[in-house]
């Protein structure tokens, strides 16, 4: 796919008209309760690759937007991500643009959060807390996801109302946040039982949420089938595999490994066998 200038992206962010398409959008995930800090995760569910992204939003009287995270989430795929924060209009501007650096990959289609925004709450009478896309007139905002599309030899910019629904958080029914019982570090751990017939068990852990990928390699380093290839939060996981390839079919006995990558900073590699 051929780039377009990231001068030409920040135009595009301001200048295209969108189209609706509801192919993708954006939603929240359970807020939790930090330090007394109601912290608000927001989620991208995208279907095709994604150039860059225009979101204004605004939340209510009564609350300040302290700051907005892109740790750890799906913005990391973004060279440049930023938050213009307005509390005195209760409205933020959160964009994402890729190509800052030279060129890089969209973001690919999937699930899970693009950013955490942290509120304090001011006024003991606020007891929900809402959160409304909205249109700024200077400098020009509108909600919108931007795709590059060169299928016609060369990159067009293709401009989509992004469906978001509006969030209302009553303030009294947010549980503490969970932090900490996640786990500290990513791990990967050996497959159980080893050696296995016909199905194992993996284990592993993630501090913070990463896209993950789990292949399963032969001896030869040839991929005999991934596993999971995903956006995944912070947790503790298992995942099974049933001794199978990618087509479906029953693998020979033998020895085989296993591989995880999680984001940019973890990759290991395990060895199982299978006795039939």
């Amino acid at each position: 796919m051929r780039r377009v200038s990231i001068i030409t992206a920040i135009l595009a962010l301001f200048l295209i008209s969108s189209v609706s398409a509801g192919v993708s959008k954006m939603a929240t995930s359970k807020p939790t309760l930090n330090d007394e800090r109601i912290v608000v995760p927001i989620e991208l569910e995208n279907s095709r690759e994604m150039s860059a992204l225009d979101l204004p939003l605004k939340f209510s009287e009564g609350a300040t937007l302290e700051e907005v995270l892109f740790e750890g989430t799906r913005a990391e795929n973004f060279d440049f991500a930023t938050a213009l924060i307005d509390n005195k209009n209760h409205t933020v501007v959160i964009g994402m643009i890729p190509m800052v650096y030279g060129e890089k990959e969209d973001l690919a289609p999937g699930k899970g959060e693009v950013a955490r925004l942290v509120f304090r709450v001011d006024s003991p009478d606020l007891q929900v807390l809402e959160i409304t896309t909205t249109t700024i007139a200077s400098p020009e905002h509108t909600p919108m996801f931007v795709y590059s599309d060169g299928e016609r030899g060369q990159a067009e910019l293709i401009a989509e109302d992004p469906g978001f629904e509006p969030i209302r958080i009553a303030l009294a029914q947010i549980p503490d946040s969970p932090a900490d019982n996640l786990p500290t570090v990513f791990s990967l751990s050996q497959n159980y039982p080893n050696p296995f017939n016909p199905s194992t068990d993996i284990a592993f852990t993630l501090p913070a949420a990463s896209r993950v990928k789990i292949d399963i390699l032969n001896v030869l380093g040839q991929q005999v089938r991934t596993l999971k290839d995903e956006y995944t939060e912070a947790g503790a996981y298992t995942i099974t595999w049933d001794g199978r390839d990618q087509a479906g079919s029953s693998v020979a006995s033998g020895v085989y490994f296993y591989r995880m990558k999680a984001g940019n900073q973890f990759e290991e590699v395990k060895k199982m066998m299978m006795l039939k």
